[in-house]
């Protein structure tokens, strides 16, 4: 097998396979792979070498997968036509509201899945994957058949992608003829004009047929994100438009003469009212219902695999909360993982966490840390408390944790909300919190964390672009200690293990392929965007002081 790691090989702009008035449509092809960049950001020029005098010791090895977002692609509840908004001023809670890979979301996961079990051991200390990692939205609009689609593809089972007819409908078929999408089967379109993106005939059909997905085959954890719970990962999913995507009729554009950038405040409360536009009838569902985060809970923590509840348990499903923690013993040091919820159910896309979760946080850490700060600003030492590294994972990285929202018909039961500053100050009271992986923002983007009051040296945050975009990856993040006063994360970023070109593959991986190259070419967000991040944002060492010798 060719190594899916982005050290040895990497996917970049290759020939030109269709021309648009606007830009060309490129192909992939395999290119030389990228070294790892040394960030020493959080610790001075001459506490630690860039060069690696000795084998690490991994403490932690894990696979980071990010913002699945698997779609029912042909659901009443989705809002496409809001892709005629892209790029509108003030309108960026309506998008992306469609993407022209879309409907081969499923085989793109299955495959990452795949390629993660294929995974032996790290390419820096040797040891296998001992864990796999999801920052969230894993649902796309946060309903029951898509809950069950991520999960067989997560645990294992067979995945039917169709819903409602057993012919495709929905926006991509030719026969709705409407310009605004990628149409597969030959039909005009600005994609093919504007871009000029190829034809697939019957994909669309190809794209619904059942598949029997693998299942990871190391323990996964699953955070919770603002599509998992969220109309369009923003709205209220009011009773208006809970029955609206139980229904038989698909809104194609807004109500004429409505424009909804200047009713945008009302999105979030009333969803329904942009579905009263034309429409098309559609076969019903009733497997489309909408899901709220204690029922995703709850199917989480019945799925079958390693651990059992994976991170969750039966007090978390009564109390309908989705953070959780989950200690990994064995290693050299142990490595303590807290999932955290960031998704504010009473509404909007931006993240924050509850008072009552603020108050857990602090606790899951005091029990692992053996100095801390306390909140008057004195250092508690505690001899007795099995000290552990800790590693943060959530959905919305720390710079989204803005939203204060309260809504007396929103779904939220802890408030009020604490948001960024506050959180980041717990965390910088504690100097074993080495990293905080998230997502959300379907880009690789790496920060560094310093305490700015000097408390402790600091964190690293690392948020993995996502698998429904460009450029379709995912992370491998191994916490490593070397020369016995240095920690260092090691990210490394995987390609799903199939050929750049999908005329050179088949079946499964010619769906994967395909995905992957029309995701290149999303004019909107492909080759040509921010997604893939800089190179110092994708295979990296990050350096900080230990807290503690890793002995």
């Amino acid at each position: 097998m060719q190594s899916p790691t982005t050290l040895d090989r990497r996917l970049q702009r290759a020939a030109t396979r269709g021309t648009g008035t606007a830009r060309p449509y490129h192909a992939l092809a395999w290119g030389p792979g990228e070294p790892r960049i040394v960030r020493r950001d959080l610790v001075s020029h001459s506490s630690a070498p860039a060069a690696v005098s000795r084998a690490p010791k991994s403490l932690a090895f894990f696979a980071h997968l990010a913002d699945p977002q698997v779609v029912d692609v042909q659901s009443p509840g989705r809002f496409e036509f809001f892709e005629t908004l892209n790029r509108r001023p003030d309108a960026h809670p309506f998008y992306p509201a469609a993407r022209p890979q879309e409907a081969l979301g499923v085989h793109a996961v299955e495959a990452l899945v795949r390629t993660v079990n294929s995974v032996r051991e790290s390419p820096d200390s040797g040891v296998p994957l001992s864990l796999a990692i999801s920052a969230g939205d894993n649902l796309d609009n946060a309903q029951k058949n898509e809950l069950q689609w991520f999960l067989a593809l997560m645990a294992g089972g067979e995945v039917d992608p169709g819903s409602g007819s057993a012919a495709y409908q929905g926006v991509q078929d030719a026969a709705w003829e409407d310009p605004t999408y990628w149409h597969p089967d030959l039909a005009p379109d600005r994609y093919r004009e504007l871009w000029g993106f190829p034809d697939y005939p019957g994909l669309l059909a190809e794209a619904l047929r059942p598949l029997r997905a693998e299942g990871l085959a190391l323990p996964w954890l699953s955070c919770f994100g603002n599509h998992d719970g969220l109309v369009l990962g923003n709205s209220l999913a009011t009773s208006g438009y809970r029955d609206l995507v139980l229904g038989g009729r698909k809104a194609v554009m807004l109500p004429p003469g409505f424009d909804a950038v200047q009713h945008a405040s009302e999105f979030h409360g009333s969803p329904e009212t942009f579905l009263t536009g034309p429409s098309r009838q559609v076969v019903a569902d009733p497997r489309r219902r909408i899901v709220d985060r204690r029922e995703v809970v709850e199917a989480i923590l019945g799925a079958s695999g390693l651990p059992a509840g994976h991170g969750y348990s039966r007090a978390s499903a009564r109390a309908g909360t989705a953070y959780c923690v989950h200690d990994l013993d064995g290693g050299p040091l142990p490595v303590r993982f807290l999932l955290l919820d960031t998704t504010n159910m009473d509404g909007f896309f931006e993240g924050s966490i509850g008072r009552r979760q603020l108050q857990w946080l602090e606790e899951r850490l005091i029990e692992v840390s053996s100095n801390y700060v306390d909140t008057d600003g004195r250092r508690v030492w505690t001899a007795s408390t099995q000290h552990r590294l800790v590693v943060l994972t959530s959905h919305h990285c720390l710079d989204d944790l803005v939203n204060s929202h309260r809504d007396a018909r929103g779904f939220e039961d802890d408030q009020p909300r604490v948001l960024a500053a506050e959180v980041e100050g717990l965390l910088h009271r504690f100097p074993n919190v080495v990293l905080w992986a998230n997502g959300h923002r379907h880009a690789n983007k790496i920060w560094p964390r310093p305490d700015i009051r000097g408390r402790t040296a600091g964190f690293w945050e690392v948020s993995t672009g996502g698998i429904t975009d460009w450029p379709c990856q995912i992370r491998l993040l191994e916490v490593v200690a070397r020369e016995g006063d240095t920690i260092e994360i090691l990210s490394t970023m995987v390609d799903s293990d199939v050929p750049a070109d999908p005329g050179q593959a088949e079946g499964l991986a010619r769906l994967v392929a395909l995905h992957r190259e029309l995701a290149a070419n999303d004019p909107f967000n492909g080759l040509d965007s921010y997604r893939e991040g800089r190179a110092e944002d994708r295979n990296v060492r990050l350096l900080l002081p230990a807290p503690f010798a890793a002995s």
